[in-house]
């Protein structure tokens, strides 16, 4: 399909200010692409630019790009003194016409595909990878969208330029999805964020399947207070045919519409048992024992409703079942690795819920084997000093050695950081027993150096990812980190 100028003009004339008779434009015009992204303006591209304090520069550097035109929400005001040789249509809602035009340029793709959600404070990641790998023991063709990146049904990761962490942005959500409809794929699956959800990024996507993991304190920053943060979650069930819901989250309870939904706490069509080498399931009171490929309680929960999710989209219970002993967990999701005899357990929880199970389940495991756990938290810098109190003050009792260290600091001080955390520790932790350090690279030697590596675990919790310091992003992978340690101890 060709798309014109002209047919860009009708799609987004409620919205628009601009009298488009006024443009010197051929409306006649083909238009090859459509990119919230200068860098990404070819030729016979549209540009769209979102309102922001860095309006006029982004609309600068569009310019030098020389686009077909421009759309915009931002203010002229902001742009008249400004000269450009491009035309610009002034609009006054963004998600609305965004979504209109990415309909337009994207829609026989995002309707020949079937789409699945997956939103919540935690656990996002996990049960749509799980999800996704599901489906793909199943014999479908699936993609996998979120935090880790784009996967394609090989669960390989491909290169998308300039996506956002997480949940896309408008056009380039439809570029993903255009790319895998062209490969005869039959599902998308996705992290649906509350960011994302409130900035109706993905809109024009009608959910097949909706599934609410939890809800708990996060984000507020953004959102400011918990009711918008949980408004914006509940988006999510408006966009979907259908959704799966944790029973045992009350704040999802007015959107469940029908019996299929799980929980482990009352009696429910879907209900989970999870112990410390299987999860016992219910569904509709016939009982099954699933025996995971891995470890870890909660990833248990993420396999038991990922499981559920498949269930409510009408596949054969017993065909899941035997899925869900063959597939893995994603990358560093209470991921256990042998390093140089060292038993290190990799796990990205870096909420204080998330921080809490996982410990918990390190400890199950620790125990199991007859060892002890030592564990590093780390205060994330970018997310704020009341979320990094949460996250110390509710540790649970039982780690041999703490070691508390900074990341992700962006310009916050990584020493008041640690300090923070050491004043907010539970009195169960003697301090003179903690270990501190001021970076995620300074705190894994450290805890290494502490470490027994025949009666001793080490769990490494927080966002194992390039560190942002001071506004630069440094590589980093704590797998790779402690292999190098450790070589370079043996030189």
């Amino acid at each position: 399909m060709q798309i014109t100028i002209q047919d860009i003009l009708l799609s987004i004339e409620k919205n628009t200010n601009t009298n488009p008779t006024c443009m010197k434009v051929n409306t006649n015009t083909i238009c090859q692409n459509i990119t919230s992204m200068y860098q990404d303006i070819k030729q016979n591209t549209i540009f769209m630019l979102k309102d922001s304090d860095n309006a006029d520069y982004y609309a600068q550097r569009a310019n030098e790009m020389k686009p077909l035109l421009m759309i915009t929400d931002a203010h002229s005001s902001k742009l008249n003194h400004l000269e450009f040789n491009m035309p610009i249509i002034y609009i006054n809602n963004f998600p609305s016409v965004a979504n209109n035009l990415v309909t337009l340029f994207y829609g026989k793709a995002i309707d020949g595909l079937k789409f699945i959600a997956v939103t919540g404070t935690n656990g996002k990641t996990t049960t749509s990878h799980m999800i996704g790998n599901l489906l793909t023991q199943l014999g479908k063709r699936v993609a996998i969208i979120g935090t880790l990146g784009v996967f394609d049904c090989n669960y390989e990761k491909m290169k998308f330029n300039h996506t956002t962490q997480t949940t896309p942005m408008y056009f380039e959500m439809g570029e993903i999805t255009e790319n895998f409809y062209n490969e005869n794929y039959d599902y998308i699956v996705y992290e649906a964020t509350s960011i994302a959800l409130d900035q109706r990024r993905t809109d024009f996507i009608q959910n097949d399947l909706s599934v609410f993991t939890n809800f708990s304190p996060e984000h507020l920053e953004y959102h400011g207070t918990m009711n918008n943060y949980l408004k914006a979650k509940l988006r999510l069930n408006e966009l979907s045919k259908s959704n799966l819901v944790n029973l045992d989250t009350t704040e999802y309870n007015p959107i469940v519409k029908d019996k299929w939904h799980f929980s482990n706490k009352q009696q429910a069509y879907y209900q989970y048992n999870v112990h410390n080498s299987h999860i016992d399931i219910s569904i509709d009171g016939e009982s099954f024992c699933v025996k995971p490929n891995f470890k870890g309680g909660h990833n248990y929960i993420n396999l038991a409703t990922s499981i559920f999710s498949l269930h409510k989209l009408g596949f054969a219970t017993n065909d899941i079942i035997k899925a869900s002993t063959i597939i893995e967990p994603p990358a560093h999701r209470f991921q256990i690795v042998e390093i140089e005899h060292y038993t290190v357990i990799l796990d990205f929880a870096h909420t204080a819920l998330a921080v809490r199970e996982s410990i918990n389940n390190a400890l199950q495991y620790t125990e199991s084997i007859g060892k002890k756990l030592n564990t590093m938290v780390t205060g994330i810098g970018l997310r704020g000093f009341d979320k990094m109190g949460m996250t110390v003050e509710e540790l649970p009792e039982g780690v041999h050695k703490l070691m508390l260290a900074a990341e992700q600091v962006g310009y916050e001080d990584p020493k008041a950081i640690t300090e923070f955390m050491i004043e907010h520790l539970p009195h169960s932790y003697k301090k003179n027993s903690v270990l501190k350090s001021y970076s995620r690279k300074e705190g894994i030697r450290g805890l290494l150096h502490a470490t027994d590596k025949n009666n001793e675990v080490i769990l490494l919790t927080g966002i194992n990812e390039p560190q942002n310091y001071k506004g630069k992003k440094y590589d980093h992978d704590d797998q790779m980190y402690i292999k190098t340690l450790l070589q370079t101890d043996k030189s």
